[in-house]
């Protein structure tokens, strides 16, 4: 595209190429609201084009923009039907983010795994904290319940609450449904427990010695039975390692405890990756029949006594979800897309902490749908959405930010005392 030749919203300075360039910057690249303009002057002068040099604080009122331009009217939704995709952030501050993204039900028994182009958003709001009734409350007044085929979440009470209160199916996440699976299994289990108590010690002592290239993997504190196979796939080259001769006096004497562990870490690696398999099959595929037939094949490979459990607690599940899904119908059980978009909003606003849970939001509102990459779509965000527009929607959407309360009583203190 001829950035040169690109016309201007009415009543902006920029070209349309420039604005959709500094926004998928922010929402696809990454790239912090300082530095799109920084990029903006380099290109300028080391390309020797004049693109102009937004401010950061154009390209935050822009992105804000096409982020509200991103929401629709209720009666958007009655075309059709839409799966729901809901989850809340961690807490940012004392505030939370509640997120419900809406993705056509045909797209989902498509059979292949969802993108930021596939979802809009009826609910993106910010509270002290979400009970499944608040949840509840959000989604009926966005979307007419009659036109939901179904809602995909993790277990968390106030989600599946707020579902039930709306006489929804829900869908577990396959991700978050594994990991749990697996934490009922290992939590309290000896071997588990010691293995990991000892590679943490290993860790924690070797981390700066000379023998550091053989320290594990760090371990996850939040949502730590998600991502274990690094630390079994750690065992599994450890245990290789001596036999090989490849290391020296002192790391064979550190590893020396890893021998007890050796069937368990064969075993648990070896279930870990089967887990892994069926998940990127129902994450890319969905589940309907065929998957399940496939994923039951998986399962018959586990044999160690803990495997058997996984197995028991997995084939429940599937068994579940069967329950839930119509005779020749794909149904979508994953909610990664929406764990994408809360990283994604994190990334963006790491360098803002102090404000919280602020209008920033709409950056992820932003990344969704595929309109910024639609000239005429985007000059109409730019020119239907005034920054009036933002303003309401932040005092409809957004709390008042701790930052903003530690403001406010500054102020009082200051106008009392001094």
């Amino acid at each position: 595209m001829n950035t040169r030749k690109s016309p201007k919203p009415k009543y902006h300075s920029y070209s349309l190429s420039v604005i959709q360039l500094s926004i998928t910057l922010v929402t696809l690249a990454g790239v912090s609201f300082r530095a799109v303009s920084k990029l903006f002057r380099c290109l300028n002068l080391y390309m020797h084009l004049s693109l102009g040099s937004p401010t950061h604080t154009t390209v935050l009122n822009r992105t804000k923009k096409q982020g509200i331009y991103q929401f629709r009217e209720k009666a958007y939704y009655n075309r059709e039907r839409w799966v729901l995709i809901a989850d809340e952030s961690i807490q940012f501050g004392n505030k939370k983010l509640l997120l419900v993204l809406a993705v056509s039900g045909e797209r989902c028994n498509s059979g292949q795994a969802l993108t930021y182009g596939d979802l809009t958003p009826p609910v993106l709001k910010v509270s002290d904290s979400w009970k499944s009734e608040d949840v509840a409350a959000e989604i009926r007044d966005h979307i007419d319940l009659k036109q939901v085929a179904y809602c995909i979440s993790d277990t968390g009470s106030n989600l599946t609450c707020a579902f039930k209160r709306l006489n929804r199916k829900h869908i577990p996440d396959v991700n978050h449904k594994f990991s749990r699976i697996v934490q009922l299994v290992f939590e309290n289990d000896p071997m588990f427990v010691g293995y990991t108590k000892a590679m943490a010690s290993l860790r924690a002592q070797k981390s700066m010695n000379k023998i550091a290239r053989i320290v594990p993997p760090n371990q996850r504190v939040m949502s730590r039975y998600m991502n274990l196979t690094p630390l079994f796939k750690w065992g599994m080259k450890m245990i290789v390692l001596p036999d090989g001769h490849q290391l020296t006096g002192d790391e064979k004497s550190a590893l020396s405890f890893m021998e007890p562990y050796r069937d368990f870490i064969f075993d648990t690696y070896h279930m870990l990756t089967t887990l892994n398999k069926i998940q990127q099959l129902l994450k890319n595929e969905g589940f309907n029949t065929k998957n399940r037939k496939e994923a039951l094949s998986m399962l018959l490979t586990m044999k160690s006594d803990n495997a058997l459990n996984v197995r028991n607690h997995v084939e429940r599940y599937l068994k579940d979800l069967a329950s839930l899904t119509k005779k020749g119908r794909t149904v979508c059980c994953s909610s990664d897309i929406i764990e994408s978009c809360f990283s994604r909003y994190k990334e963006v606003v790491k360098g803002n902490k102090s404000v919280e849970i602020s209008d920033l939001c709409l950056c992820i509102a932003a990344m969704l749908g595929d309109n910024i990459f639609d000239e005429a779509k985007t000059a109409q965000a730019m020119e239907a959405i005034s920054m009036k527009c933002v303003k309401d929607w932040k005092d409809t959407n957004v709390c008042k930010t701790l930052f903003a309360e530690k403001q406010e009583l500054n102020r009082k203190i200051e106008r009392y005392y001094f």
